[in-house]
């Protein structure tokens, strides 16, 4: 052994030795358990998305009062149902799960793929007893249509695919589209359900509903036809007016129009702009009963294929990208612009008719546009009599009446039952008076005159004389034509009053 020093020496006299027990042997070490200590929680996918929070970039869980709980959560695991465990067979039944549910079938077709494979069944094994049935697991589907094909039960015979549904005939190459889904996308687009809706309701039915992307493309095609369906028929409505006019002129034609937006109704106030994105213009034809629509403009301000390039901040506007656009109107444009609108709709409709007068609801902008800038000669601007109504409730309702002309524990209440007395009274004087002037608007603009000072009479308690000589529904006996007044209330006007609104 070399030299040892003196350091080393008494390292090695303290030092762990073989067979000795250990300095720590016996002792008993307690711990005490923290009372903030965590659970750790593993939820299913669906449930971690739903509750996990975000706090410093660390999930976690909230509580009601928004503060953090003692539970962390774990990686998730799988959903219990998986679509793999959804189309497995169970074990009690042979059955596919997709025979359970309902189909949409041609019954010629079936009957004619019964028919021809039970006689080749026949062929290939005469002994054989087992039974033809549907192969569900080798099904194809086509929309609502469905290819399908039979097996046997116990001989291993497999026959061939047939259609179950019918195709409608195309020039093109590839499949032919079935007539139930092009008739299901007219149906979804004459109502006002989407896919989304049509799809909840073949569910809810247990019918296997086509992909959203299946239906989305059929859309696209049915919409384009239909749109260039009622574009050919409404040429020929305005064909049919010029030839059954009896004016001296046979292109004028009286047509009334107007403008709807897409805004909700519960948030109507939330903006002082129109809150909508589309916007879409009608015009129908006055010289009959029917009232056709003769023209109609669509605009639209969205566009999903240019919006989600837009908000990865790529500068992609419309008309300017791959892909079906919609967006016919910049996003910078006012949406309430219905001149421009009828100068787009006029010049569509031109090519066969001429507007002679013009009924929209009285808004100057919509006279302004393409309508007043007819072929040659000047359109009459007609007000719709139930906007013209409206715009006296409305006028009535903010009028600065005197305190003493109705009386009344609500006199809010009173004020708007006024508003629509006069309201009705009014309309019933000037509907009455074109019928029976028939419709000569000189004249019935001279006995107006007579009648508005009637109406005045007749509300401020003097219903007699003047109402039996004047008006066209009061014949003076205090019984005014619809009336919404509370019988004990009188009115009682100033000349001030009289003179309002």
């Amino acid at each position: 052994m070399g030299f040892i020093t003196k350091r080393k020496k008494n390292l090695l006299n303290f030092a762990f030795k073989p067979g000795r027990p250990g300095p720590a042997k016996g002792i008993k070490r307690h711990y005490k358990k923290r009372s903030n200590s965590y659970t750790y929680v593993r939820l299913e996918r669906s449930s971690f998305e739903a509750r996990v929070a975000y706090n410093e970039n660390i999930l976690t869980f909230r509580d009601v009062d928004g503060s953090q709980t003692q539970a962390k959560p774990l990686r998730p695991r799988a959903n219990r149902i998986r679509y793999v465990n959804m189309l497995r067979l169970p074990a009690s039944s042979k059955v596919h799960p997709d025979l359970l549910t309902n189909k949409v079938y041609v019954p010629a077709l079936l009957q004619s793929m019964m028919s021809s494979e039970n006689k080749k069944h026949r062929l290939r094994s005469d002994k054989c007893k087992g039974d033809l049935v549907i192969d569900g697991s080798a099904s194809v589907k086509w929309g609502l249509g469905w290819r399908e094909r039979l097996l046997c039960t116990r001989f291993k015979y497999v026959g061939k695919h047939y259609k179950l549904y019918n195709e409608v005939p195309s020039s093109t190459r590839g499949r032919k589209a079935a007539p139930i889904n092009v008739g299901s996308q007219i149906g979804v687009a004459s109502t006002s359900i989407g896919n989304t809706g049509f799809r909840r309701i073949l569910n809810t039915t247990n019918i296997i509903a086509p992909s959203p992307l299946a239906m989305q493309k059929q859309a696209n095609k049915v919409n384009t036809a239909v749109k260039s369906l009622n574009e050919r028929s409404m040429c020929d409505i305005r064909k049919n007016l010029m030839a059954e006019n009896a004016k001296i002129d046979p292109i004028l034609v009286n047509v009334e129009g107007d403008t709807c937006y897409n805004n909700p109704i519960f948030k109507s106030d939330a903006t002082p702009f129109q809150a909508g994105t589309i916007a879409i213009s009608t015009m129908c034809e006055n010289n009959t009963k029917n009232k056709q629509i003769v023209g109609v403009l669509v605009s639209n301000k969205l566009c999903r294929t240019s919006s989600m390039p837009r908000n990865k901040g790529q500068p992609v506007q419309c008309h300017n990208h791959r892909g079906h656009y919609t967006a016919n109107v910049s996003e910078r444009n006012s949406i309430v612009d219905e001149g421009k609108y009828n100068e787009v709709l006029e010049d569509l409709i031109s090519q066969d008719i001429k507007i002679s007068n013009f009924t929209c609801d009285g808004d100057s902008r919509a006279i302004q546009g393409g309508v007043q800038k007819s072929h040659g000669h000047n359109v009459g601007h007609l007000r719709d009599l139930r906007h013209l109504g409206n715009s006296l409730k409305r006028d009535l309702n903010k009028a600065p009446f005197s305190k003493g002309m109705l009386k009344g524990h609500s006199k809010c209440n009173i004020r708007g039952r006024f508003a629509l007395s006069v309201k009705a009274r009014c309309i019933a004087e000037l509907k009455a008076a074109h019928k029976k002037l028939q419709g000569d608007i000189i004249t019935l603009k001279m006995v107006m005159v007579n009648v508005i000072s009637t109406i005045i009479l007749c509300f401020n308690g003097y219903c007699g004389t003047s109402c039996a000589k004047y008006s066209y529904v009061c014949a003076g006996t205090n019984r005014q034509a619809k009336n919404f007044m509370p019988n004990n209330v009188k009115v009682k006007m100033v000349d001030s009053d009289q003179s309002c609104p």
